[in-house]
């Protein structure tokens, strides 16, 4: 079962509504598909070019997408910001 679609209104240039107009006449497919298509091919493509970053550099040791946060996953560390070395009344 896939997700609902979310509406997303943007605003394009002039080519990209030719380009859009010129694919939907050859092809009969809607333009909001074509537009889907393209985004979602463009998204993906950004969330491997992550994901291999955040291999290369956690396999040289150094901090990515998490910022380098120790301990096991789910264990909280608490916001950030607050102060552990005072009394909770007193922390800011």
């Amino acid at each position: 079962m896939s997700l609902e679609l979310i509406d997303a209104r943007i605003k394009i240039t002039h080519e990209a509504d030719a380009v859009l107009e010129a694919l939907s006449r050859t092809t009969g497919r809607d333009r909001s598909e074509i537009a889907r298509e393209a985004l979602d091919a463009w998204a993906k493509g950004k969330i491997h070019e992550a994901n291999v970053l955040a291999g290369m550099l956690s396999t040289k040791g150094l901090t990515g997408i998490a910022g380098g946060v120790s301990g096991n996953r789910g264990d909280s560390e608490g916001a950030s910001g607050i102060r552990r070395d005072l009394p909770a009344k007193r922390r800011a």
